[in-house]
């Protein structure tokens, strides 16, 4: 931690413009109390390390959940200074006794107070929504933002995060995708993926905008200006519905072999599932399950369903609801709830002519759904079918 009590009971901020030789010699003199737990805390002078205080190895302290390492130190530091510099009255590690929580920064912004959280380790999803909870019942608006530590790119455009790092995601401005925001101590750079097309519990598809410390305010961290999904977005895409079609049925998995039994129950060769499934959308990320899978099951249950080509909307997010309360997909714990993932890829299929709206509640099929007969065959339909959804923009 970076700030800590004198005997007398002032605070110490290591953040202050204090020398080594200060720090030494303070040390020397005075004994330095943890602001929560009132044990002794140890100053450690920054020769390897970022200067730090630390709690000796048989304390106690409620609120130190995970050590903080030197990377974290530095990053919540530049976080203090880079708000600083933009004129905003901010508080390092204050200690918040009614909701006995200790953010890493706290400050107000146009009349709302926030909280920074700076996280560079793994802690457990029950205590990230506890304080998480405990901020916005004290009227707090929690921001956490992930150390660049975290930030696992295996392609231009792929990205993988786990469950943990989901929590993170927060509405972008305007609010129509989400963004999970990171950064760097070491390259004093802002990393933010924008938007969050998921793929698979891990892959999720995305573009990243890297700023300075110095060229991004507060006011503009969540605003994104406008996104554009390039040439290649599209092809990577591409090549991970490819990979499916080629590969998925030759993983024996249990979760596997019952998904194809169930394609294969509706007259679907697992690797030949309708090419409008398997599509990139917006509220795609709600559902862990690959979409290939979720927009499958819709495309068996409009069959299943339809009456002259009718089908009702509740008859898709009933069945839906089935295969999740069951287990047969699985969804993200986030505040949004999965209907809008079915809602928005039926609509996609509208902007696409394959069905149309009659009223609220009913669609009606207006052109077949396309189940390829060979490989060959599926992978030039995908092609073609990606490119009239990447020349109309409609995920964005």
């Amino acid at each position: 931690m970076l700030v800590a009590l004198l005997k007398n009971g002032s605070p110490i901020s290591l953040l202050d413009d204090w020398s080594i030789e200060q720090l030494d010699w303070l040390r020397k003199k005075e004994t330095f109390i943890c602001p929560v737990c009132k044990n002794e805390v140890v100053l450690k002078l920054g020769r390897k390390r970022i200067t730090h205080f630390a709690h000796r190895k048989e304390a106690v302290c409620a609120i130190e959940h995970e050590t903080e390492s030197s990377y974290h130190l530095a990053g919540k530091a530049d976080l203090f200074q880079w708000l600083k510099r933009q004129g905003l009255e901010i508080k390092l590690e204050p200690y918040l006794q009614s909701i006995r929580q200790r953010p890493d920064l706290l400050f107000s912004y146009k009349g709302k107070t926030y909280a920074i959280e700076y996280q560079c380790s793994t802690i457990s999803e029950e205590l990230f929504r506890k304080r998480t909870a405990s901020f916005l019942k004290a009227g707090i608006k929690p921001l956490w933002i992930l150390g660049a530590n975290r930030f696992h790119r295996s392609s231009a455009y792929s990205f993988r995060l786990s469950a943990f790092q989901w929590l993170f995601a927060h509405p972008a401005l305007p609010p129509s995708h989400l963004l999970i925001l990171y950064y760097c101590p070491q390259t004093k750079r802002f990393f933010r993926i924008v938007p969050l097309a998921s793929f698979s519990v891990y892959n999720t598809f995305s573009t990243v905008i890297i700023d300075s410390v110095e060229r991004l305010s507060f006011e503009k961290l969540f605003h994104i200006d406008s996104i554009s999904l390039p040439s290649m977005f599209w092809h990577e895409w591409f090549m991970q519905k490819k990979r499916w079609r080629l590969t998925f049925p030759f993983y024996p998995t249990k979760e596997n072999r019952l998904v194809c039994t169930y394609f294969y129950k509706h007259n679907i060769v697992p690797a030949l599932f309708p090419i409008e499934a398997g599509l990139p959308i917006k509220y795609g990320y709600l559902f862990e399950t690959p979409p290939f899978i979720w927009q499958t099951y819709i495309f068996i249950v409009m069959m299943k369903k339809q009456k002259n080509g009718m089908f009702y909307f509740s008859d898709v997010y009933s069945s839906i609801s089935q295969m999740v309360r069951t287990r047969k997909l699985k969804v993200r714990n986030l505040p949004l709830h999965y209907f809008r993932a079915i809602n928005e890829y039926l609509l996609l299929l509208v902007q696409l002519g394959y069905i149309k709206i009659v009223n609220s509640t009913t669609f009606q099929l207006i052109k077949p759904f396309t189940v390829p007969k060979t490989i060959e065959e599926a992978l030039k339909m995908d092609y073609e079918l990606l490119k009239i959804i990447e020349k109309r923009g409609f995920i964005l």
